[in-house]
């Protein structure tokens, strides 16, 4: 087993791991496993929240394998029926790293 592929087996037996951080989700129709963080998002985009931005926002982790397609900035996503708006996006390992801000209702 080479390196890339005992992070992808962590990812799937830690990270997404419904009894450690994952929970089930609705993401765009389809139920799947993902790593939401609140906190994380703030902690990325200090000067957002120096200037009152940050509001509604939150980093979502999804394996690619559950994304069919990549996420790109200014497109939409669906979280359980909620409209979020793609900030930034990047992928690492198997693993798609979202930024997100939900529209307002």
């Amino acid at each position: 087993m080479n390196f890339k592929e005992a992070v992808a087996r962590d990812n799937k037996n830690v990270f997404f791991n419904l009894n450690e951080f994952a929970e089930y989700r609705n993401v765009n129709g389809n139920n799947v496993k993902v790593v939401i963080d609140e906190t994380l998002f703030k902690e990325k985009h200090k000067e957002l929240e120096a200037e009152g931005i940050i509001q509604n926002c939150l980093v979502l982790f999804i394996q690619v394998e559950d994304l069919p397609a990549k996420p790109k900035a200014d497109r939409d996503l669906l979280i359980d029926n909620k409209k979020y708006k793609i900030l930034d996006s990047k992928e690492k390992n198997g693993v798609y790293e979202i930024d997100l801000q939900k529209y307002e209702e």
